[in-house]
């Protein structure tokens, strides 16, 4: 048994609409992940998830980008050679959380979501964060503390039922949501913890992206089994609606050739 068969995993529905009708992408096979399509709404998902105790211990965010930077530079030097050599794409926009909730929030408290070891932003923000790997949340919740703010080690769902409705003034996911297992649901209860017309700044992979149809499987925006969720601009905007958010994309002109997807979403 490989130690991906050993993971813990619960089998999902489309993220986007809760269909179950799917059908399965050859192209992006795994031997031990299913990458699949939603017939209903065309969202492109894995149809199974590792529990979120896996993803607090074995699974978590900082031991898989060292894992996935290796599986990269063995297998695919050439092609890696070539990301690395067109990585000014990335950075035709900015590419900084802070730098982007700041156009929106001038001040007061902005949660991190998916935190990692933390990010405390500047001075005029208090700085909250929600980490489900124990380590990294623990470091961040010493530096954050020190700000006044603090982190709550959790699942997304259970750590934003921790704060009042209407308590934060911005909410940051970078590279958050395609670890998700609910993003529906954890955007929906990001909507009741933020005050009207607070905003959540939001990066994820971009499936729409030409490098995706370049590189197959081995785009960087895949990776087995942590990125549950591959958005293009469609879904990704269909699910902010759904939530009854305003969404906005940022890098409007270089949504085709930068592999990140950078938005806003807006509570009315």
């Amino acid at each position: 048994m490989t130690i991906e068969n050993a993971i813990v995993r619960e089998k999902r529905a489309c993220p986007l609409c809760g269909s179950w009708d799917k059908r399965d992408l050859p192209r992006y096979h795994n031997p031990e992940w299913n990458c699949v399509s939603c017939r209903s709404c065309s969202m492109v998902y894995l149809d199974e998830a590792p529990v979120y105790e896996e993803l607090s211990v074995n699974l978590g965010w900082t031991k898989q980008v060292v894992k996935e930077k290796k599986r990269r530079e063995k297998k695919m030097p050439m092609l890696l050679w070539l990301d690395k050599k067109t990585r000014w794409r990335l950075h035709i926009a900015i590419d900084d959380s802070w730098d982007y909730i700041g156009e929106r929030v001038r001040s007061g408290r902005v949660l991190d979501v998916g935190c990692g070891h933390g990010r405390l932003g500047p001075e005029q923000f208090t700085p909250y964060g929600i980490e489900i790997e124990k380590h990294a949340a623990a470091i961040a919740h010493e530096a954050m503390a020190k700000r006044g703010g603090r982190v709550v080690h959790a699942p997304a769902l259970e750590g934003l039922k921790e704060f009042s409705d209407e308590y934060f003034d911005g909410i940051i996911m970078r590279s958050f949501l395609e670890h998700e297992a609910k993003p529906r649901e954890v955007l929906e209860q990001c909507y009741k913890k933020l005050k009207k017309g607070g905003v959540v700044y939001v990066k994820v992979p971009n499936f729409g992206t030409f490098n995706r149809l370049v590189m197959g499987v081995n785009w960087c925006g895949f990776r087995f089994p942590d990125h549950l969720n591959y958005f293009d601009v469609g879904r990704m905007r269909k699910l902010a609606e759904a939530c009854n958010y305003k969404f906005q994309l940022k890098n409007i002109y270089s949504r085709m050739i930068n592999d990140n997807m950078h938005c806003f979403l807006t509570r009315s």
